[in-house]
């Protein structure tokens, strides 16, 4: 390996560790969905997480037995989110191999790995207690043990242990139904010998039909996360499209280059690398067709699977350069469509403009914890969740819990009576950003406040508000 490329690769491995590290110990506050997972692990033990979750949560068995069992080192939120930290880790170096598995030149290897470790939904992701940098992991996982087996001639054995490999993955990523899908099509397409093959069907479907019974059958009728998701099943609105783009790429604004540079990179896949293409496309494919039937959104975080996928066809035009004026058109395009990526995230990073946070609670309960003045505290239904999890690691006091309204739509209606039933004195009030009403709510409360009572102190931040005030 030429010397100043294995140097470009340290940095860029090292670049992309960094960023991973450097998000994970930021340590930011729990947001909702986060702390709702978590009260799944707190409320079940190993087998009980192989059921359908409570509080409108979905994720994968072996996912939650594993963040459950690092749970006993500590229930901080760098435990409950060092899988998906781990994983991305992982992913990084995944995502090499898989392209020295696809690609020819260095230029395309480095432009892939550099363009993967930096994208920011994937630090952001690496440090989120959600199953999605998990989903990232195996689908890299599968396209790398496929690229390799579709080219062996494997024995009983082999196929065998590919099926349990197969099913740990299902059991670890729900698009790695998707992913493995796309390889048995390939293998329906591409290879002669099919007999042996079947046999790792065994593992991976006996699996699949037990999960499939006790969870995924009960979690896809749920009526909430089916109206929760429904734009992702809009597969031929283009507005679908635009917002998986501005989620995946959220750093480029060439929404058209892209796909100029995915029609060259299939192309280019279809002429010099048949199972990689086959494969691919299948990926594609079947999560559009997944999704049209209903049976997995393709929407934002649970599309973040397909963005090594993504990342591999769009630079594998670089793989192909030759002096003609094809190659030139791919380079620019290239260059105008990743380095504008690539600048404007810099830029972000370098002035602090990127930002991993979502809820930013824990400040306002520090304020809570070191009252002296020993006032009530009222909780907005919003904070409910994040206060009892919080409860679990800083010794906050008993709260007034505020009504959850029947009907969101008249959420400050709630509100209010709740705090016209406040007795004479001092409260402090938390608002945590859980709902859509928050906004409207705290207009809601600060108009109350000017004719009942008196604001003494407020702190807003992002997305949490914490008010004292003396109630006439």
């Amino acid at each position: 390996m030429n010397r100043s490329y294995k140097f470009i690769l340290v940095i860029i491995f090292a670049l992309a560790i960094y960023l991973r590290i450097d998000a994970y110990l930021i340590n930011n506050s729990f947001f909702t969905d986060e702390i709702l997972l978590a009260q799944n692990i707190f409320e079940r033990n190993y087998l009980g997480l192989f059921l359908p979750l409570n509080y409108f949560q979905s994720a994968p068995y072996l996912f939650l037995a594993l963040s459950k069992f690092v749970s006993n080192f500590g229930i901080n939120e760098l435990c409950f989110r060092f899988i998906p930290f781990l994983s991305s880790l992982i992913s990084v170096y995944l995502f090499y191999l898989l392209s020295k598995e696809i690609f020819q030149t260095r230029l395309a290897r480095a432009t892939a790995l550099f363009t993967f470790g930096i994208s920011y939904q994937l630090l952001f992701y690496a440090q989120v207690f959600k199953q999605y940098s998990s989903d990232v992991c195996i689908s890299i996982l599968i396209l790398l043990i496929s690229s390799k087996v579709l080219k062996k001639e494997l024995s009983l054995k082999q196929w065998l242990g590919l099926g349990v490999v197969w099913a740990f993955c299902v059991l670890f990523s729900y698009p790695a139904y998707i992913t493995i899908a796309a390889f048995y099509l390939t293998v329906c397409i591409c290879c002669k010998c099919k007999d042996k093959i079947l046999l790792s069907l065994v593992p991976a479907g006996l699996c699949t039909l037990a999960y499939g019974v006790l969870n995924l059958g009960k979690t896809h009728s749920s009526a909430y996360l089916s109206e929760y998701w429904k734009k992702g099943f809009e597969i031929f609105s283009i507005e679908i499209y635009k917002i998986n783009f501005d989620f995946l790429f959220q750093y480029y604004s060439f929404p058209l280059l892209l796909l100029f540079l995915l029609i060259a990179g299939f192309y280019y896949l279809y002429k010099r690398n048949r199972f990689c293409f086959v494969q691919i496309f299948s990926v594609f494919t079947l999560t559009l067709l997944a999704a049209y039937l209903k049976l997995y959104p393709f929407e934002r975080r649970l599309a973040l699977f397909l963005l090594p996928f993504l990342i591999i066809v769009s630079i594998y035009p670089l793989d192909n350069l030759k002096k003609e004026w094809k190659s030139f058109v791919c380079v620019l395009i290239s260059v105008l469509f990743f380095t504008g990526g690539y600048f404007n995230f810099v830029k972000e990073f370098t002035s602090g403009n990127v930002s991993y946070l979502r809820q930013d609670v824990k400040p306002l309960l520090a304020i809570v914890t070191m009252k002296s003045d020993e006032a009530p505290i009222y909780l907005y239904y919003g904070s409910l969740t994040a206060y009892s999890y919080y409860s679990r690691i800083y010794n906050l006091p008993e709260a007034i819990a505020g009504t959850y309204p029947d009907n969101e739509k008249f959420s400050e209606k709630y509100l209010l009576t709740d705090l016209e039933n406040l007795k004479r004195g001092t409260y402090y009030l938390l608002f945590v950003k859980g709902t859509w009403t928050y906004d409207k709510d705290i207009n809601a409360f600060k108009e109350w406040v000017d004719k009942n009572s008196v604001l003494l102190n407020e702190y807003n931040l992002k997305s949490a508000y914490l008010a004292k005030i003396s109630v006439k």
